[in-house]
C-alpha cells in the first residue's frame, strides 16, 4: 500500500495573510522540509496542493509555494477552488494512478483546508496521517492558533492517527 506526502496550501498569500505571520510557521516549515526529504529517501511522492482563488490568482506571487519549502523537479502540483484538495481537482486520479492509499497530511489552514481535506481524504477511503506539529493557521477573534491546532489533533485523532513528524513512517523499514 503506497504513501504519500501531502503539503497543503503553504503559500505565500496563506503563510503571511493581511500582516499576520502563520503561528509556529518557522517550525512548521522546518517540519514539513524534514517530512519532504524522508518521503523522498522512501519513494514516497510529495505532492504540494495550491489554492486559488481572486487574492491568490494562479501565477501570482500570494500563490506561489513559500520559497523556504524544498521543492524539487518531480514534485506534483495540484490546484484547488475549495477546501479540499480533492474536490474537482485530479487529486484522486494523481493518487490511483500512483497506488497510493495513504497520506501524510499537513500545511494549512488547519480549520479550513486541513479540516476539509482530512475528512474528505477518509469518506474516499484513504488511510490518513495528521502530523501534529505540521500544520498552522492564525488566531481567530475566539480562540488563539494553539487552541486551533490543539483542537482539531484532538478531534481528528477520533478518526486517525495524529502523530508528531519524527514517528511518521513512510515505510516499514524506515527507522
Amino acid at each position: 500500500m503506497g504513501k504519500a506526502l501531502l503539503v497543503v496550501d503553504v503559500q505565500e498569500g496563506v503563510y503571511a495573510f493581511d500582516g499576520q505571520a502563520a503561528f509556529d510557521g518557522p517550525e512548521m516549515i522546518a517540519v514539513i522540509n524534514r517530512l519532504i526529504a524522508r518521503a523522498r529517501e522512501s519513494g514516497a511522492p510529495v505532492i504540494f496542493v495550491r489554492h486559488e482563488d481572486e487574492y491568490l490568482a494562479h501565477g501570482s506571487e500570494p500563490w506561489e509555494v513559500v520559497p523556504d519549502l524544498d521543492v524539487q523537479a518531480g514534485d506534483m502540483f495540484v490546484n484547488k477552488r475549495h477546501g479540499s484538495a480533492f474536490h474537482e481537482t485530479p487529486l484522486r486520479e494523481h493518487l490511483r494512478s500512483l497506488g497510493i492509499q495513504e497520506i501524510v497530511l499537513c500545511g494549512m489552514q488547519t480549520e479550513y483546508c486541513i479540516d476539509s481535506t482530512f475528512r474528505h481524504a477518509l469518506t474516499l477511503g484513504y488511510k490518513v496521517e495528521l502530523v501534529r506539529d505540521g500544520h498552522t493557521t492564525f488566531d481567530s477573534p475566539v480562540l488563539t492558533a494553539r487552541q486551533i491546532v490543539d483542537h482539531h489533533n484532538q478531534v481528528f485523532s477520533g478518526y486517525a492517527p495524529v502523530r508528531p513528524a519524527e514517528a511518521i513512517r513512510f515505510t516499514s523499514e524506515e527507522d
